[in-house]
């Protein structure tokens, strides 16, 4: 992807941070940031996305909300209700903006247009899987913490509380099923890669490999309404310490390249990003690391990649570090820019 513009957003109220909301900046030939073109004025933005003509952001609020902006100066377009609790990721999926509403446990569903303001507002649908996880202080109850389209039709939901990735219809919102994770894995943000699922695992700092299989004659439930489910494969450490173990890390996000031959992965705690090999996923080979670097900063909780660079949020340092990325693409062991922004939750190239 070649970007002319970067936009990124950040927390604005303690106890998470202190920033300016959403701020838009060029990029420069050489794909480094350049001068700051526009600052928005949204609350607590810790997910922004482009849809419809504007762009979304969820603001992270005990009465979450969904605001849209104007993509060029920032400013206030539309405002509705998210229907939970400290929202934290959305996408525009059809004519709906789908939102994970983190501490309600729930997805909500919200046509494009009454975000806008163009429609009167109506509340939300909003969908619920209620579970609890063995983790005794994260996993009380559904955390919801993503919303991802699939090629096929259906919305996956990640949640966190519950080590499941609940499945369902974007048309008609009923849930056509989950994808069951191990005990204690937390997971956040998932990638797809043709028939294989990639997950994220905060709490237990693995990446899980799940295949879309065909139903076992013996009676397994399909779980996409197509005689298909989700079987579990395997797990990878995302960060190892010296006696192998990943505690005290948490993985954020993760991202395929453009050739999907390669996962990005960004690791809080360890603070570092990590690349992996996925291209032998189809004959059974796991993904393997093929570089891991620190993220030039602290608390990587976003990145996004383009024009040859990867751009990381680190959420404690209050920057965005731009690394160079080579012919495989890989990132150089230290970032060739640093630039200052408060508390950064998440990256946009446009």
């Amino acid at each position: 992807m070649n970007a002319s513009q970067i936009i990124v957003s950040g927390y604005t109220r303690e106890p998470y941070g202190g920033g300016p909301g959403v701020g838009r900046f060029s990029l420069e030939p050489d794909g480094t940031v350049g001068r700051q073109l526009a600052v928005g004025g949204a609350v607590n933005p810790s997910f922004i996305a482009p849809g419809g003509g504007a762009l979304l952001a969820v603001e992270e609020l005990p009465q979450g909300r969904i605001a849209a902006l104007d993509p060029e100066t920032l400013e206030l377009r539309g405002r509705v209700a998210s229907g939970g609790a400290d929202p934290c990721h959305l996408a525009l999926i059809g004519p709906d903006v789908w939102a994970a509403n983190y501490s309600s446990g729930t997805a909500s569903v919200t046509p494009l247009a009454a975000v806008l303001g163009s429609t009167t507002p109506e509340p939300p649908e909003l969908l619920s899987h209620p579970g609890t996880g063995p983790v005794a202080d994260r996993q009380g109850g559904s955390h919801a913490h993503q919303v991802t389209a699939t090629p096929w039709g259906t919305v996956l939901v990640s949640d966190l509380g519950a080590d499941r990735v609940d499945e369902y219809s974007a048309a008609s919102r009923v849930r056509l099923g989950s994808a069951e994770l191990p005990p204690g894995t937390g997971p956040r943000h998932v990638a797809i890669a043709g028939e294989f699922l990639l997950v994220a695992g905060e709490l237990d700092g693995h990446l899980h490999v799940l295949r879309r299989a065909d139903v076992d004659p013996g009676g397994a439930d399909p779980h996409d309404g197509a005689g298909r489910f989700w079987k579990w494969l395997l797990r990878v450490p995302l960060s190892a310490g010296a006696d192998g173990g990943t505690a005290g890390s948490a993985p954020s996000h993760i991202q395929l390249s453009g050739d999907g031959t390669r996962l990005y992965a960004a690791v809080r705690g360890a603070d570092t990003v990590v690349v992996l090999d996925v291209s032998g996923l189809d004959a059974g080979r796991p993904p393997a690391v093929l570089r891991r670097v620190p993220c030039g900063g602290r608390w990587p909780r976003h990145f996004a990649l383009g024009n040859n660079r990867l751009y990381v949020a680190n959420q404690r340092s209050n920057t965005v570090a731009v690394f160079a990325l080579d012919g495989d693409g890989l990132p150089g062991a230290e970032p060739v820019q640093t630039v200052g922004f408060g508390s950064p939750t998440c990256i946009v190239l446009a």
